[in-house]
């Protein structure tokens, strides 16, 4: 044969075998899969339309499913179902996975793994509606293979592990809509209305197009709360005009607003005369707390734009349309009916490996408590551009045995039970099942139940760089296994650089972000939270450490619009975690990007320097407070970042500044210079500009001078305490002044080191009047004291008020040896249960005071959290019980084991705010004492009333009255009569000239 007939026929078979592999693997997949190591994960993309097969609504499975679209002549297509394609790829698979080969080299030492040879495998979807008969279930045949190439590692002959992908994703620039509901037709319209037959399962939700539609209710939006407190955990009085005796009522609900759960129920009558709801079943958490409520599911309630109701009796469906003027034949509109999508399970000892799912649209489960997508041992599986939308249970669950397992960039909608959680065991019993390394990122998550984004139970979990916004549940990023106390698997979560805002609506008692439990090396970091919305009865935070957190360290993170507060703890102690450098800003005027990297950049303008203490003539003097201001613009993300301040060409301070993207916020730095001459001073990028400071060389600084209180009652001791700071490299002896009205008071000497700080404190009583009271060169304080007398209290004076969440409250009176004794419930004196009952003057106080009270006797058995002592308040009989109570609340109280202070902090009605600490031993008796200064407050305890210890002063109370009510008050926590009994309650009063 000659050589040209020997390069032909060799032309021929190496043509034939090449279009034998392109039936088999298109062009587009000739360098395909992932190297286990040398090669770092890429986002997958769909570069043109080539795939291994194609399903289209307007397919045929009897097709061979490798055509993007019908053929001309009908014969050949696209598949027509998921399944269909579901079987191609199992045969498909056989075909291009090799067994591994034999080494040849007798110092192999191989993997695991048998397969040698394999690659990629793509199906593409077309847009359109894939309505499911049953759930998609994707076993480990359904994934893609870690195979073991002939490739040389450097240490081994064979051993460079590659892994190939399984990959289903959307057709480009179309949307497949994967749903598990069914297409209502026939629809009748009369007038506004819609009405069409349904023979299927009741229908518990409604879809229009991608909306959900409101089963019928009222009110239209919101809540109604009760005409009174309610005392019975079956009935409540309504307010006029709320509820009705409405027609056919047999399947109405009532939903509830309760603490820390929603209540479901069911009207069994209304007496409309006296405007009492009578409920089919006790609702426990009726008589704890204020409720909101409202009413559903009665076809009289069908009244507005986009809300519908199911006839059962009938099977017929009525809905006023959302929009106008639609064609009823070119709407779709459908009911959910499956209670699942899609699982990926595999099993411990063979899980799913390297499963892709991109740019598809999962729709519509029922309520049944499901998720919509569940992966169970699976291994490098990843959830991409998704959207996840009108689901019953969670949008995304990641459970056990999952490794590596990514959710990204994935739009999830209305989850009824929560948007994405990664969930494991605390204790496993075999290390398959560990969840660990999971990464959810980039992910916007609206409109959800439950936890927006969660994990429990996991190892090395990311949460970032997602948007939370409008949660319907209590929490929106929950982190930590609530009931950890003991060692569980749990720990090195990363969360960071999430947005989360507009949230908390429904919720109370509840932070933002919570975290839960034992853990270690976990951090919250760089997240932005805004618009947390304010609890109705507990107070709603930024960041909540929640029950048992331990290990937890939160930092940079960025607040504002948070109107009950930053953090808050319950059940666990600050010094177990880390809480430093977060940042309350003031509302930006421009909103902030939806997803953040937390990377800003800065730019100053505006640069000023000038004395702090406003001298016109602004000469700059040694050891003054010289302020430096600038405007810093971030053109960058939305973040925190460092601000230099440089003087003469050194930086010598920086500022952490959190600024919202497009958005300028201002910069102030302190600085003081000790020796006289020119000095250039910068921000940032800012040019320099040149002061010159006069005076004398100084040695040393006086700073962070605080004293205890400035409105003064006559015969109390005012604490003055400030921090001596030698600026100098050798020692010195300086002297500190203090004077009062130019007089001085006390001189001390002190002996300092090279740069030794000292804290030191003046403690002096003042007499009666105004004073200037100044340490050295320090800028002056005013101080008022005030005189004050006692006020005569009469036996008629006192009076009476229960709240009615106390109810029933007994109370005896004995003036003649100044006794009291309260008997009372309740369901906590704190927040917005508001459990109290109180004997109080009849005589508002006005003004300045200074009350005592003795706590001698707490009945037999009370609970170490039944708060009895003194009580303020504008208003002492307006409790929170349907509405906010009276604001102005004070509360000096101790507990059989406890005392402290608590307080209304934000005005609104309700005590969010408390100091307190165990005492070291339950005293016999205790005495208490509470001052008002002003807008703020001061209490202390004292085991022998003279001994007054423990001050803890209030914030600036919003709302406070010039005359406020006071007396003795005591509530209890759980609901069981509780005793307390005062002595000696005293006042003393200011005296107003």
């Amino acid at each position: 044969m000659t050589g040209k007939i020997k390069n032909m026929w060799h032309f021929i078979i190496v043509f034939i075998i090449f279009v034998a592999s392109c039936l088999i693997r298109p062009f587009h997949l000739a360098a395909d899969g992932k190297f286990l190591r040398g090669e770092k994960w890429k986002r997958f993309a769909v570069s043109d339309t080539l795939a291994d097969f194609y399903v289209a609504p307007n397919g045929n499975d009897s097709w061979s499913g490798r055509l993007a679209k019908p053929n001309v002549d009908l014969s050949d297509g696209p598949f027509a179902t998921i399944q269909r394609a579901q079987k191609a790829v199992r045969r498909l698979k056989q075909q291009v996975y090799k067994p591994e080969k034999p080494p040849i080299d007798s110092r192999y030492m191989g993997s695991p793994y048998t397969l040698g040879e394999g690659r990629d495998i793509l199906v593409l979807l077309r847009g359109g509606y894939y309505f499911l008969q049953e759930p998609i279930r994707f076993e480990p045949d359904d994934g893609g293979e870690r195979v073991e190439t002939d490739l040389p590692t450097g240490a081994f002959e064979f051993h460079k592990l590659k892994d190939y992908f399984v990959t289903w994703a959307a057709y480009p620039g179309e949307k497949p809509i994967i749903s598990g509901a069914a297409r209502l037709t026939g629809w009748k319209v009369d007038k506004r209305m819609w009405c069409t037959k349904w023979n299927g399962t009741p229908i518990q939700k409604v879809l229009w197009e991608d909306r959900v539609l409101t089963l019928a209710r009222t009110p239209n939006r919101g809540f109604f709360t009760p005409a009174v407190m309610p005392v019975n955990t079956k009935m409540f009085q309504f307010r006029d005009g709320d509820v009705q005796n409405w027609s056919q009522m047999q399947d109405n609900r009532i939903h509830f607003m309760l603490r820390w759960h929603h209540g479901t129920n069911s009207i069994a009558g209304v007496d409309e005369t006296n405007r009492v709801v009578h409920l089919a079943k006790p609702e426990k958490g009726l008589v704890e707390v204020p409720p909101r409520y409202y009413v559903e599911n009665v076809p009289a309630l069908l009244d507005t734009a986009g809300e519908w109701f199911f006839d059962e009796k009938k099977s017929q469906l009525l809905l006023i349309p959302p929009d106008r003027n639609v064609d009823p034949k070119s709407v779709i509109v459908t009911v959910p009916v499956l209670k699942e999508l899609l699982t990926v399970k595999g099993c411990a000892d063979r899980p799913v490996r390297n499963l892709r799912l991109y740019g598809l649209t999962f729709e519509a489960t029922n309520n049944s408590g499901n998720d919509a997508i569940r992966f169970l041992y699976a291994h490098h599986c990843e959830l991409v551009d998704s959207e996840i939308r009108h689901v019953g249970g969670y949008g995304v669950l990641v459970s056990n045995g999952c490794y590596q397992t990514q959710i990204l960039n994935n739009v999830v909608q209305n989850a009824e039970n929560g948007g994405i959680l990664a969930r494991g065991n605390p204790h496993p019993m075999d290390w398959r099942d560990v969840v660990r390394e999971t990464i959810v990122s980039y992910n916007r998550v609206s409109g959800c139940g439950g936890v927006s984004i969660g994990a429990h139970n996991t190892l090395n979990t990311t949460i970032s760089h997602n948007e939370i916004s409008h949660n319907r549940g209590r929490n929106a990023l929950s982190i930590g296994g609530w009931m950890n106390v003991e060692p569980a698997l749990e720990g090195g979560y990363i969360v960071e650089y999430n947005h989360i805002h507009h949230v908390q609506s429904y919720a109370d008692d509840s932070g933002a972000i919570t975290s839960s439990g034992m853990t270690h090396r976990s951090f919250i970091r760089g997240n932005l939270i805004h618009d947390v919305m304010p609890g109705f009865f507990n107070d709603n935070v930024a960041y909540w450490f929640d029950n048992m957190s331990s290990g937890w360290t939160v930092e940079q993170n960025i607040y504002y619009n948070v109107p009950q507060g930053e953090m808050k703890l319950c059940a666990t102690e600050l010094s177990d975690n880390i809480y430093q450098n977060n940042f309350f800003i003031t509302t930006p005027k421009r909103e902030p990007e939806a997803i953040i990297d937390g990377k800003p950049n800065f730019t100053c303008s505006a640069m000023r320097i000038a004395m702090a203490d406003n001298q016109r003539d602004n000469v700059f003097r040694t050891g003054g407070e010289i302020m430096v201001t600038a405007k810093m613009y971030n053109s960058g993300s939305s973040g925190i970042g460092d601000v230099p301040l440089y003087v003469d060409g050194k930086i010598v301070q920086k500022q952490q500044l959190a600024v919202i993207r497009h958005n300028v916020q201002d910069v102030t730095f302190c600085v003081r210079l000790y020796d006289p001459g020119q000095h250039t001073i910068a921000v940032g990028d800012a040019d320099y500009q040149t002061i010159t400071v006069e005076g004398d060389k100084l040695d040393f600084l006086l700073l962070n001078t605080r004293i205890n209180r400035t409105v003064v009652p006559q015969g109390d001791t005012v604490q003055i305490e400030t921090q001596v700071t030698n600026v100098r490299s050798r020692a010195i002896r300086p002297q500190i002044i203090l004077a009062m009205d130019g007089e001085h008071v006390e001189k001390r000497f002190l002996k300092l080191a090279s740069g030794e700080k000292r804290t030191i404190m003046f403690a002096f009583v003042p007499p009666v009047g105004e004073h200037i009271i100044r340490l050295n060169d320090k800028v002056p304080v005013m101080i008022r004291v005030y005189p004050h007398q006692p006020l005569q209290i009469q036996p008629g004076d006192w009076q009476t008020y229960c709240s009615g969440t106390a109810t029933p409250c007994r109370f005896q009176i004995d003036s003649a040896q100044h006794r009291f004794q309260l008997i009372v419930h309740g369901t906590d004196f704190f927040h917005a249960e508001d459990s109290y009952g109180t004997i109080f003057l009849r005589q508002a106080i006005q003004g300045n005071f200074v009350a005592t009270v003795k706590v001698v006797a707490f009945g037999e058995r009370v609970t170490e959290w039944f708060r009895a002592g003194i009580f303020v308040r504008n208003d002492l009989t307006k409790s929170y019980e349907t509405a906010p109570g009276s604001p102005g609340s004070v509360l000096m109280f101790t507990t059989p084991r406890r005392f402290g202070l608590q307080w209304d902090q934000f005005g609104d009605g309700c005590m969010h705010k408390a100091s307190s600490q165990n005492h070291y031993s339950p005293p016999d008796v205790i005495w208490l004492k509470l001052e008002r200064h002003g807008n703020q407050f001061t209490g202390y305890m004292s085991y022998d009333g003279t001994h007054w210890l423990f001050p803890r002063t209030t914030t600036p109370i919003p709302g406070l009255s010039d005359r406020l009510d006071i007396g003795m008050a005591a509530g209890a926590p759980n609901q069981v009569a509780s005793m307390v009994q005062f002595e000696d309650f005293r006042i003393e009063i200011e005296v107003v000239k």
